[in-house]
């Protein structure tokens, strides 16, 4: 028994001649979700708020931005990050909006549509996620954009891509704590029907702290990204980290990977993973994954604006030789910082509170 859901019968987007580009293309906007669950944040909602707050402005210097907010929030939302953004009221559940928000795809053309994955709370680990699951659907019908629905379930911070055919996923996350039933080819058969995919390079982990109870158990976009076609940037540590032989072993993979193009990998690493530390501490009403242990903030699990890219801001040792690292991958962006204390506490980072829109007109 798989956990495939029943949707209204439809062609997918490959067979229309749709396909997942990759996030460092020229965006229409960027997509932000106001933080909601107070049961993650308790006391820090406030912090949280003024974090996510900083983050919609940042962006809002390289393109436009819609800030997705409770009902209830929606005013609150548009006086905190100001006339700079643009809010949209949605019913949500809590605010990572790559994971439960639409995934977006386009022709030859350049016109986009918009992908409806399942959302199932990551494997239940927090619930409830009913109205979080139709979050894709109301920015659809908001905006009048074609929405494709898929049978599965599937989240963004799950895979990323060079956007000429190849995605990065995790084992951990894609066949062991997604879809249970779902053999590797399933799998890799509805990616290609619904993201437009020619291939899949399987990494085997995702970070041990994104392992276990109120985790997304494996996500790639903390250990590893593409930054451009062929050239992908890789998380990696020293020996005394317990991700050590984790991040050795997706570096086998993708050293000896080939993408959609047969073409092999560039891998850059990047050695210095960064932990957020003091955050929750001694505090009550709070059960966001840092209430209990450090959570990293890896410097791969980056964002793309139009001429910029955001890097979480730490100032841990390392960290300007970390940002000189990717600023020579990207001569012609900006390289901004930003703070991540809060999305990390949660459970996220940069990536995981922002969904990108490529640019384009929206098929209806």
């Amino acid at each position: 028994m798989t956990y495939l859901r029943e949707v209204t019968a439809s062609r997918a987007p490959r067979a229309d001649g749709l396909r997942l580009p990759a996030r460092s293309v020229v965006h229409a906007r960027t997509l932000v979700s106001w933080p909601c669950r107070s049961a993650v944040f308790g006391p820090l909602m406030d912090r949280a708020k003024g974090e996510w707050a900083e983050v919609a402005g940042a962006i809002a210097r390289f393109e436009p931005v819609t800030v997705l907010a409770r009902p209830d929030d929606a005013d609150e939302a548009q006086a905190r990050c100001g006339d700079a953004v643009d809010v949209l009221a949605v019913p949500m559940n809590d605010s990572w909006i790559r994971d439960n928000g639409p995934i977006f795809v386009a022709d030859a053309g350049g016109r986009v549509a918009a992908v409806h994955f399942g959302f199932d709370g990551w494997d239940r680990e927090f619930e409830p996620f009913d109205l979080d699951a139709a979050v894709p659907r109301h920015i659809a019908e908001a905006w009048g954009v074609r929405r494709y629905e898929a049978p599965f379930v599937l989240e963004g911070g799950a895979f990323n891509t060079d956007g000429e055919g190849t995605i990065l996923t995790t084992e951990q996350c894609l066949l062991y704590r997604r879809n249970y039933g779902l053999t590797r080819r399933q799998n890799e058969e509805l990616l290609r029907d619904y993201l437009g995919i020619e291939k899949v390079i399987w990494l085997p982990y995702g970070l041990v702290e994104d392992s276990g109870h109120l985790t997304t158990n494996g996500h790639v976009d903390d250990v590893a990204q593409f930054v451009a076609p062929g050239v992908v940037l890789a998380q990696t540590c020293g020996e005394d980290n317990p991700n050590f032989s984790r991040l050795q072993a997706n570096l086998e993979v993708l050293h000896a990977a080939t993408d959609a193009r047969g073409r092999p990998l560039e891998v850059v690493e990047m050695p210095l993973l960064p932990y957020v530390e003091g955050v929750g501490a001694g505090l009550d009403g709070v059960t966001g994954p840092g209430a209990d242990h450090l959570m990293p903030a890896p410097y791969v699990n980056l964002v793309f604006v139009n001429g910029g890219v955001l890097l979480p801001r730490l100032g841990t040792e390392g960290e300007e030789a970390a940002y000189e690292r990717i600023a020579s991958l990207f001569p012609d962006r900006e390289v901004v910082g930003l703070p991540v204390e809060m999305s990390a506490f949660g459970g996220g980072g940069l990536g995981c509170i922002t969904q990108q829109v490529p640019a384009g007109e929206f098929l209806t």
